[in-house]
């Protein structure tokens, strides 16, 4: 009988090592499956956090557009003239909301060149405006054929404007294959799809044109000297650059009291695509709640003393 015993007992140990076994896999599972419930629920927080943050973010972006649209359009109703020395025209560093911090700023669009200036509203190549365009890339030292290219990317018809220029059969030999726009740029990155504009030359350009919707003249109280030279016929950059200097610390009333600051040789030069008021502006906002940091772009068109109009908005 002896052996029976202690078979039971082996069998018995067995057993019990077997549940101990069991009940240290129940816990461990239990306590993996709690983890799990306890990582799911805090991102659940977090995301639902972040969507809270998102939308204050998004919320304070909004307000600070209709903010400064605000500002515009009180700025108009007080005087026709748009230069440095305005209040609008300080950025705002990022200052404490509720819950967060937002700044932002007004980038002024007047005193740059417009590449939508190459065509009229109809899409005929303007060339004066052309002209404009080849004075500005000559004085950054690029090539003027770029000017006839735009031009004919941007009209409205399929014919060549000049022998160094592109229309369809030439970028229909692009790989991927496709066709001029033939209508205006809708922003600075469509410049990317016109046979020769090169990364390296978009940034060359970037900081003296902008991409607005209609024609515009130069505001000559905020225009570069380099830009000068493009409205100005004959205009050296040494020449815009003295024109600049005596912009210094105050601003040009009126077309009248820029041509005073010319040399008398530009005096009697008809110069029609100059002005003292601006029509765009580009409001940057930035907004940070949270783990949330949001920025946003917004063009502005002000045509009136209305609100100025809302062209786009758009996360960078």
């Amino acid at each position: 009988m002896m052996p029976n015993r202690r078979s039971a007992s082996s069998r018995s140990r067995r057993q019990q090592g077997i549940a101990i076994l069991t009940a240290v896999g129940i816990a461990a599972l239990v306590a993996a499956l709690a983890a799990w419930i306890a990582w799911r629920q805090a991102l659940w927080y977090r995301q639902l956090e972040n969507q809270f943050d998102q939308a204050e973010a998004i919320g304070v972006i909004r307000a600070s557009i209709n903010l400064v649209r605000l500002t515009l359009r009180d700025d108009a109703r007080n005087n026709q003239i748009d230069h440095m020395l305005e209040p609008w025209n300080i950025p705002i560093p990022a200052i404490p909301v509720e819950n967060g911090r937002a700044g932002g700023r007004i980038i002024e669009q007047g005193g740059l060149f417009n590449l939508n200036n190459l065509v009229d509203d109809k899409g005929a190549i303007v060339d004066d405006q052309v002209q404009c365009f080849k004075r500005l890339l000559t004085t950054l030292q690029l090539s003027t054929d770029l000017a006839d290219v735009l031009a004919d990317w941007e009209d409205a018809d399929s014919d060549l404007s000049s022998s160094s220029s592109a229309e369809d059969n030439a970028y229909l030999g692009m790989s991927p294959p496709y066709r001029a726009a033939n209508q205006r740029l809708t922003d600075l990155g469509s410049l990317t799809r016109v046979r020769g504009f090169t990364p390296d030359i978009i940034a060359r350009l970037q900081p003296f044109v902008t991409v607005v919707p209609l024609q515009t003249k130069v505001n000559v109280n905020f225009a570069s000297a380099e830009v000068l030279t493009a409205v100005v016929p004959n205009m050296s950059l040494s020449v815009a650059q003295s024109v600049i200097s005596k912009r210094a610390g105050r601003y040009f009333k009126d077309i009248g009291e820029f041509r005073d600051t010319l040399p008398d040789s530009f005096k009697a030069q008809a110069i029609t695509s100059i002005t003292v008021q601006t029509t765009y502006f580009i409001n940057e906002v930035e907004a940070q709640f949270g783990r949330v940091t949001l920025r946003y772009q917004a063009l502005l068109e002000r045509t009136s003393t209305d609100l100025p109009r809302i062209v786009w908005m758009r996360r960078e």
